[in-house]
């Protein structure tokens, strides 16, 4: 993926309540032809899947003690009782709403204390100094948004798959929610299975995994591994056999497509929404946009299109739009402060980020946790 794009990424949620059987291709239509969004689906079949390439995480004694205490640390601030029973999905439109910011809030992990944070989105072990953008927090118009709980979330993926299919979007929301939950768990009671194409991190006491599946278009093409320049790319738009089969059996599945679909113009076009007309993009952005805007990436028509085709399907399926709010955040995204060819920017890239900027990935803690709130709220 180009770094040099600019985009303001994000997505809209789509969740399909027990279906059992292969995907059909309305579904799959849907997520191609989607600018930007997230599916959930859910099923009722339980298979767990292990990776061909494993990574194991251990943590030794004094790390162990360190997580322990800012487990117990970060339970004190959290709120245990599950406040969702005062969220009604039915009634609260969380598109319409605005950033609040909010300086008592604090990170249930940070990229230090998260083992799992990939350097792409580790900002601020990559030098970003300031955190404000970690305190800021969205408020609906109509409704209060409960805050993630991590035990919540693991009991309700007890005895469950969690699957996360995308590109690497889609890993930014996966390693986000991995982060929110893996620090109430002792590292005895969880693993961590990172491969190339596959990763799988297992809560054991819940007999819960939340996985990754890399797909970046979803359909089979001739560059799901090795990323090809677009004019040499064949994509097999009614193949998904070799994907799928890594999805069945998935309690929850979590489909993700954006940037891929999207032509060299059309990323250029999406920079101006923030007013930088200078071509900075994000650079150097602590706030998020102010001003009343809809964003090139929320397209009206496609959105209305998705919720027409949605409609007329036979499996019961709800949207929740979560692009919109995301693109407010042009200080949330990996800037400078990221990696490139698997190394991360010289002084003399960082100089220039009108080239190296990163405005299509977020950093970790950061806007994918408000992303997993809203999914969890809606579970």
């Amino acid at each position: 993926m180009s770094f040099g794009a600019s985009s303001p990424s994000s997505s809209t949620i789509i969740m399909m309540k027990h279906y059992r059987g292969k995907l059909p291709l309305s579904i799959i239509t849907v997520i191609i032809c989607s600018f930007a969004f997230l599916a959930l689906l859910y099923t009722e079949r339980i298979t767990f899947l292990s990776s061909n390439s494993i990574l194991k995480s251990k943590s030794c004694a004094r790390r162990s003690a360190v997580v322990k205490a800012k487990a117990e640390e970060n339970l004190e601030n959290s709120e245990i009782i599950d406040d969702r029973f005062d969220f009604d999905p039915e009634e609260c439109n969380i598109a319409k709403g605005k950033w609040v910011y909010n300086s008592s809030i604090k990170p249930l992990y940070t990229d230090t204390t998260c083992p799992y944070i990939d350097r792409q989105f580790s900002c601020g072990k990559n030098g970003r100094l300031d955190s404000d953008y970690v305190h800021w927090e969205w408020q609906p118009e109509d409704c209060n948004l409960p805050r993630f709980n991590p035990e919540i979330a693991l009991k309700k993926l007890q005895g469950k798959r969690l699957l996360f299919a995308g590109d690497s979007l889609q890993r930014n929301q996966w390693e986000s929610f991995v982060c929110l939950v893996e620090w109430i768990i002792p590292p005895e009671k969880k693993s961590m299975k990172r491969g190339r194409i596959h990763s799988v991190f297992k809560a054991k006491e819940y007999n819960a995994t939340i996985e990754f599946y890399w797909a970046p278009f979803l359909i089979e093409s001739n560059t799901d591994i090795n990323v090809l320049e677009p004019k040499k790319r064949i994509l097999k738009v009614d193949s998904l056999a070799n994907h799928t089969k890594f999805w069945e059996g998935a309690d929850i599945l979590a489909f993700n497509t954006y940037v891929w679909w999207m032509s060299g113009l059309r990323l250029k076009t999406l920079s101006e929404d923030w007013g930088n007309k200078d071509g900075l993009k994000c650079f150097n952005e602590t706030k998020p946009v102010k001003k009343k805007f809809w964003g090139s990436g929320s397209d009206k028509n496609m959105m209305s299109v998705v919720a027409s085709t949605l409609k007329k399907m036979k499996v019961p399926v709800s949207i929740l739009n979560i692009t919109q709010l995301s693109e407010y955040r042009v200080d949330a995204h990996s800037s400078i402060y990221t990696e490139t060819g698997g190394r991360l920017l010289t002084d003399e890239e960082k100089a220039d980020p009108k080239r190296h900027a990163d405005c299509i990935h977020w950093c970790l803690p950061g806007l994918p946790d408000t992303w997993n709130q809203i999914f969890l709220a809606h579970l």
